[in-house]
């Protein structure tokens, strides 16, 4: 059972990502009143939530939760937030992010293998695509075939919890991946 928090400053909103996250069974949700007493100024034992869903990332959502997921209109440039889902995202989107995030919760406690560590093979393949080539590129440059490029790219798209190769793209680039440095040696 995953504990979530619901804070959003619109209270329909709210009840929305409320109603949409009790469809899941393993999910227990609590919506938080945004104009309720401020959180940060209590004790920081254990966040009362594994999964902390919320319109605006501060450092008392990281008092709340152990994984922040942001829903916004625009994608979030160092605002705080562990997740990011786009505002205009299906309920189905939503329980998935939910998931990945309270997932990563669990891995980091030990509960479950770590969902974002990548295999040293996997970790060229991503340098490689973040740099900007193709799957036949890299798999010549890696003397291995296409088809077991797109394996490791399927692979890595499910570690990291992304929908789509931009996605794993962007988020290499945020994790600080190698991809200068493959750029740097040249393509072949």
């Amino acid at each position: 059972m995953y504990r979530v928090g619901v804070l959003h400053s619109h209270p329909l909103i709210a009840w929305a990502v409320d109603r949409a996250l009790a469809t899941v069974p393993d999910l227990q949700v609590s919506v938080l009143d945004p104009a309720g007493p401020d959180r940060a100024a209590e004790p920081a034992a254990a966040p009362p939530f594994d999964v902390l869903v919320t319109d605006h990332a501060s450092t008392a959502g990281k008092q709340l939760a152990a994984r922040v997921l942001l829903m916004c209109p625009a994608r979030p440039v160092a605002l705080g937030a562990d997740e990011y889902l786009h505002d205009r995202s299906s309920p189905d989107d939503l329980i998935k992010a939910v998931h990945g995030a309270a997932l990563k919760v669990r891995s980091s406690a030990g509960a479950v293998p770590a969902r974002g560590a990548l295999s040293p093979r996997e970790q060229q393949v991503l340098d490689f695509i973040a740099a900007g080539l193709t799957h036949a590129q890299t798999a010549r440059r890696l003397g291995i075939s296409q088809h077991t490029v797109d394996t490791h790219v399927k692979r890595i798209r499910t570690k990291l919890g992304v929908g789509n190769k931009a996605e794993m793209v962007r988020l290499a680039l945020a994790r600080g991946t190698r991809a200068l440095a493959v750029t740097a040696a040249g393509s072949h």
